[in-house]
């Protein structure tokens, strides 16, 4: 009968503790398996803040291009108005010249005119020409 009385004492036992063993068994693996992924984390969380620099530097860096890039751009501006003012000019002066290119052949046949003229002078007044 003691054999029986300590069954039953032994079940009432382990009534609500089955598997209790287990439990802290697998706490120490896992705490012994936490203490090997400890170092792997700490790379992670090392190579997680080396990831949020280089995406700060390429921030600052496309910052900076950007504000080149505008920069650039207020000077292509800048250049346009310039060039669109020389090509104002230069239309007035191509307009000038063309002008003074019509002009050109009674300029040149001025000589001729005046030589005429000097004759017909000449004659009037009786004067010979030699």
């Amino acid at each position: 009968m003691a054999d029986a009385k300590r069954k039953v004492e032994q079940q009432q036992a382990n009534l609500g503790l089955d598997g209790f063993d287990q439990f802290f068994d697998g706490e120490s693996s896992a705490t012994a398996s936490g203490d090997s992924l400890q170092p792997q984390m700490e790379k992670l969380i090392g190579r997680l803040g080396e990831l949020i620099s280089l995406s700060v530097d390429q921030r600052v860096e496309t910052a900076k291009i950007t504000n080149q890039l505008i920069e650039n751009q207020r000077q292509l501006v800048a250049t346009q108005q310039i060039l669109i003012r020389l090509m104002e000019r230069s239309i007035e002066l191509t307009r000038h010249i063309t002008t003074i290119e019509e002009k050109l052949p009674a300029v040149f046949e001025l000589p001729k005119m005046v030589e005429s003229l000097r004759v017909k002078v000449a004659q009037l007044e009786g004067v010979e020409l030699e």
